[in-house]
């Protein structure tokens, strides 16, 4: 019962009340149409709350950038592996999804810098990797990840917050004309680890959001 209370807590303190768009000709026009959706590095924009500054050596800007960048690795991955195994059970998605190392090895071969790949246009990225539609997320944290970044970089950060609050959105387009067809947007706020690692804020994230992946089977 004790391993469980922080686990429940996480549950409760990390709640999501979600905004959804769904295009209205997706059921019927763009579903049966589409095979492969690609998912994206996740964009992460990491701004330390007021009381992070004062404990422990200040962020620099390339710090923030880098952990910037693996978290939004590891939460693309994360993600991939929510939707993969949703789709294997009953009543599963109707789509593959492709897999992120032939994704990111592709955007890569490009000359698609993380920053570059935030400007281009999602139609141009979509035809670039071969799918139908793209899934691109948005992640705003008040503070790193620790554990996001010592897997990728063996580094410990020093910051800690009080409470944990991260925006965040999914949003998928398609390929003929960079269509915004679907649209998820929350906060989650907690403090039971929410954001301790990727793969809690993930799990905080995906728990509602993969139900809500338009791409369902019928019945």
């Amino acid at each position: 019962m004790k391993k469980l209370l922080p686990f429940l807590l996480l549950l409760c303190l990390a709640a999501c009340a979600p905004r959804v768009y769904t295009a209205r000709d997706f059921r019927q026009q763009v579903q049966p149409q589409h095979r492969t959706v690609a998912i994206l590095p996740f964009n992460v924009h990491i701004r330390p709350a007021p009381q992070l500054l004062g404990r422990g050596p200040r962020p620099t800007q390339r710090e923030l950038a880098e952990q910037e960048y693996q978290t939004g690795l590891a939460v693309q991955n994360n993600v991939f592996s929510w939707l993969l195994h949703r789709a294997d059970k009953k009543g599963g998605y109707t789509v593959e999804f492709q897999d992120v190392a032939r994704t990111n090895a592709l955007l890569q071969q490009a000359g698609l810098s993380y920053e570059d790949m935030q400007l281009k246009p999602r139609e141009e990225l979509a035809k670039l990797l071969g799918v139908d539609a793209v899934v691109t997320g948005q992640l705003m944290l008040n503070k790193p990840l620790p554990l996001a970044a010592a897997v990728a970089i063996n580094v410990f950060t020093p910051f800690y917050a009080i409470s944990d609050e991260v925006t965040a959105s999914l949003s998928l387009h398609d390929q003929q004309a960079g269509r915004l067809l679907w649209k998820y947007d929350c906060q989650l706020q907690g403090g039971g680890g929410l954001t301790d690692n990727a793969q809690n804020l993930t799990n905080a994230l995906m728990r509602n959001a993969a139900k809500r992946f338009p791409y369902q089977r019928k019945g």
